[in-house]
């Protein structure tokens, strides 16, 4: 049996699968988010070790823990613990979406320009964990002077497995300090921030382990000591493993709160917006880029609450969606309901919802919602293909690709042809194929990701695909665009 772990930013989950990716027992536990001050948000890595633990003895206790062979990590990206020389906290981990690091990783950015950090990191500018080491190199530079070291959620959790910290160039890439050309931790970027290698975890393949698993985790858990335990991957490459996004033309969409996009590709090229995060893939001979509309989930449960329907799922969501027809009787939206600003569109645009009339019910509204995340996603794809990127197909994970109704909508509006993979695959599943990889290391990932990952039920663009092409380019019409927005 194999173990994929999943080091989510608000939940810990575990999967037991056998060899052929069969689930045999799962766990999960909540971590929480800690807001501080203006913008900050922060997180304990006692907590998420905590929760690591109590996942993995609700994941084994269904299964025979003494057959598990490997254990594979999958974790959020860029979630920064400063450590001390004994390699333990020295403060809260900043977390992905703490927004502190804006004014200086914008400062730099403009100093630097976008495309001196596109061609080093894979991404346009010193955002994210990259701009909190600016951060904290200016408000307290002492964390970050050597001896002490600076690592991230993945790395960390790995070290408490099996005793050293690591994490491949997946995980790296999303913490901005990755050139993913060079497979190595950019040596000018670390210059300038004034850090050193040897400060932060080692760079491992995903298919070498990192270490085995220590005695006294194992015993803490029921596992065997001794066990092979990867490097921490990035969880949406681990994704892209659970539900076969392995070829290029591929596109895995990821339908949570915000949609993620993971384009695959055979070669390498530029970020394809200025926001997008470029890195090989962890399947030999590929590339990825990553692009998030921002909102996805989160709107359609706005518009669900809007609607009078705050507690609707399932089934009861699907027939509001198809109580209303395709172009929703001319209820429009621009599904754009946070702060961030997706990709190509003016500084200061914001949702909205047109076209109501006392004729519209809460299907409509819902739907539009739906229809407007759609056009966001066909934009994208055209952002993908003006860079030189091949999307043919796509693959749909999360809540949405269990609908009956979504998947219809996103192949007609997209015009491609979409395969959907239910909530038995993902990030838990990548890290369970990641484990099996360093049992059988002379088989490749895409091969074991074929083998393991679930059947796929396959949606082809329906009748409506020729109302939503001319609805889709109403919607570029209507549009804050900048130069090349619309792809």
């Amino acid at each position: 049996m194999l173990l994929g772990l999943d080091l989510g930013t608000t939940n810990v989950k575990a999967l037991v699968t056998d060899f052929a990716g069969q689930p045999l027992g799962e766990g999960a536990c909540a971590v929480p988010l800690y807001e501080v001050g203006t913008g900050g948000v922060e997180q304990n890595i006692e907590e998420i070790w905590t929760a690591t633990l109590t996942a993995v003895k609700e994941a084994v206790r269904a299964a025979a823990p003494a057959d598990i062979q490997a254990i594979g990590v999958s974790s959020q990206g860029g979630a920064l613990q400063i450590l001390d020389a004994q390699g333990r906290p020295a403060a809260r981990v900043i977390s992905w979406l703490d927004e502190r690091w804006t004014p200086f990783g914008n400062s730099l950015t403009s100093e630097l320009g976008p495309q001196w950090f596109a061609q080093r990191i894979g991404h346009g500018s010193a955002a994210f964990a990259l701009g909190q080491l600016l951060r904290l190199r200016d408000e307290n530079p002492e964390a970050l002077a050597a001896p002490n070291r600076i690592g991230f959620v993945g790395d960390v959790i790995v070290s408490r497995l099996c005793g050293r910290p690591a994490h491949d160039g997946t995980s790296c890439s999303l913490a901005l300090l990755y050139n993913p050309v060079r497979r190595d931790y950019d040596p000018e970027l670390l210059a300038r921030l004034g850090i050193n290698s040897a400060q932060l975890p080692a760079l491992l393949s995903q298919r070498v382990p990192a270490g085995g698993l220590l005695a006294s985790v194992a015993q803490a858990v029921g596992l065997r000591a001794g066990i092979p335990v990867s490097a921490a991957v990035h969880d949406q490459y681990a994704a892209a493993l659970g539900v076969r996004a392995v070829q290029a033309g591929t596109m895995m969409v990821g339908t949570g709160t915000a949609w993620v996009l993971l384009a695959v590709s055979a070669t390498c090229g530029p970020p394809a917006t200025p926001d997008a995060f470029v890195c090989h893939h962890v399947v030999e001979d590929l590339w990825g880029q990553i692009l998030s509309l921002i909102n996805g989930g989160s709107a359609v449960a706005w518009a669900l609450e809007l609607a009078g329907h705050k507690r609707a799922a399932g089934e009861e969501v699907d027939r509001l969606l198809a109580s209303a027809p395709a172009g929703s009787d001319g209820v429009q939206c621009w599904p754009f309901l946070t702060a961030l600003r997706p990709a190509g569109l003016a500084p200061g645009t914001k949702g909205r919802l047109a076209g109501l009339q006392l004729s519209h019910g809460p299907g409509h509204i819902v739907r539009a919602v739906l229809e407007g995340l759609g056009y966001e996603l066909r934009r994208h794809i055209g952002l993908l293909r003006r860079a030189g990127l091949a999307v043919e197909r796509l693959v749909l994970s999360g809540s949405a690709a269990t609908s009956r109704v979504t998947p219809r909508l996103l192949a007609s509006v997209t015009e491609l042809p979409l395969a959907c993979f239910g909530s038995g695959a993902g990030s838990p599943l990548g890290a369970a194929i990641i484990a099996r990889g360093l049992c059988e290391r002379a088989t490749p990932l895409a091969a074991l990701a074929e083998a393991m990952a679930p059947s796929a039920s396959r949606v082809e663009p329906g009748a409506d695909a020729v109302a939503y092409r001319a609805a889709y380019e109403t919607y570029l019409g209507s549009l804050p665009l900048l130069e090349g927005g619309a792809g």
